[in-house]
């Protein structure tokens, strides 16, 4: 999966948990973490760790691959809602992933 695929549900967080049950998650995780696979970049693949897993490092590697924090889903949520006021602007997905990266490059 894509940022720009993972945007329909940081926009609807209800959906979260389905989310969660399609890719195999413990629903019972503190929190969970996005990561992006080898850079931040809107081509790179998003995996979803829990927080115990990743022990909340930045960059995180497993199974000989390297993974870097975009955000919190908690956090990115709250940045598309509040922070950054991306939710019901009739902003695009890809525009939305486009500043939730930018945010993450140039402010966090």
């Amino acid at each position: 999966m894509k940022l720009v695929e993972l945007i329909k549900y940081l926009i609807n967080p209800g959906q979260l948990d389905e989310l969660f049950i399609h890719l195999g998650l413990n629903l019972e995780a503190e929190v969970y973490l996005i990561y992006l696979e080898s850079r931040l970049n809107l081509e790179s693949e998003v995996c979803i760790f829990p927080i115990e897993e990743t022990d909340d490092d930045l960059i995180f590697e497993k199974d000989g691959k390297r993974y870097i924090q975009l955000f919190s889903i908690d956090h990115a949520v709250d940045l598309i809602e509040y922070d950054l006021d991306l939710n019901n602007k009739n902003y695009s997905d890809i525009e939305i992933a486009r500043q939730l990266l930018d945010y993450r490059q140039k402010d966090a």
